[in-house]
């Protein structure tokens, strides 16, 4: 007889809950721009003030996403990622794309393979080569909004060339007229080998490498520029040389503790000056606009 009774209150208390997970959904905060950090960053994004306001979490239908940090910079909002994601490669992604994120910039520090490329040097990359084999290399169908879209997308360019040219405008703006960064040069375009990660290559490795045509080999950028590309979120990379890569120049782990308090407050200064220019592309026609989804694999000609 309780049991029976007390089911109208079970029902309430269901109810009391799905509509607070709904406001609590409808309560996060919106924007259409979002940052991923990587080396190139560090935790430099949290110890400047008034930069992050809030922080939260998704469930999507991959997985529950990382922490997404609600920031604002000169009143324009943006999300911001750690590490890449810390793991959650497709929970990332699908994330921003739930969120509505249209524009995405990431980066990374990365081992030299071109001789050409010195530490502390930027290099906005326009190509990948990724030789990862254990991410997912696609995303579920399920994921988008359109069922019928078949996600097969292209990549020439690799990258959101308009995003890309604002990185390139800010982050010579940042180094060709300050003196403290006259030794570091700026590299206009090369291509990003990712490799699996969890450990620096061989000599022989980036010997292949550099024979396959990589400039730079890091872990995460090609990774993200597959996936960004399969969501529609258009993206561009900011890439500091750490090291030579193994067998081009002598190098120890010494190099890092110099390192990092030098280009991560740099890189940071160079996104934030790119976020008003990005927020102004709102609207634009894209490069990628025609790239992503292929049309219906039929052998029967369509009629106009």
């Amino acid at each position: 007889m309780f049991h029976k009774l007390f089911r109208p209150f079970r029902f309430v208390v269901l109810v009391f809950f799905l509509l607070a997970a709904g406001m609590a959904g409808a309560a996060q905060p919106k924007a259409r721009i979002a940052i991923l950090g990587g080396t190139f960053l560090n935790d430099i994004i949290f110890h400047r003030d008034g930069l992050i306001q809030s922080e939260f979490t998704i469930n999507t239908k991959v997985g529950q996403s990382p922490t997404i940090y609600y920031a604002e910079h000169k009143g324009i909002p943006f999300y911001y990622i750690h590490a890449h994601g810390e793991g959650k490669w497709l929970e990332t992604w699908v994330a921003l794309y739930d969120l509505g994120v249209e524009e995405a910039i990431g980066g990374a520090t990365a081992g030299a393979i071109n001789r050409s490329m010195e530490v502390y040097d930027y290099i906005l990359v326009d190509d990948f080569i990724d030789l990862n084999i254990d991410r997912p290399i696609s995303i579920p169908h399920e994921v988008y909004r359109d069922p019928d879209a078949i996600p097969l997308p292209r990549f020439v360019p690799a990258v959101d060339t308009d995003i890309r040219d604002i990185l390139l405008e800010e982050t010579r703006k940042a180094i060709l007229d300050n003196p403290d960064y006259q030794d570091i040069s700026i590299h206009d375009g090369g291509t990003v080998l990712q490799s699996r990660g969890g450990r620096f290559e061989t000599v022989a490795e980036v010997e292949m490498m550099a024979r396959m045509g990589g400039d730079i080999v890091t872990m995460n950028l090609a990774s993200e520029m597959v996936y960004s590309r399969m969501l529609g979120i258009n993206y561009a990379a900011l890439g500091v040389i750490s090291n030579p890569a193994e067998g081009r120049a002598d190098w120890d782990f010494s190099l890092m503790k110099e390192l990092y308090p030098r280009v991560n407050p740099l890189s940071l200064d160079i996104v934030l000056a790119s976020l008003p220019a990005i927020a102004k592309l709102k609207g634009k026609p894209r490069v990628s606009d025609g790239l992503i989804n292929h049309p219906e694999m039929t052998s029967q000609k369509k009629q106009d």
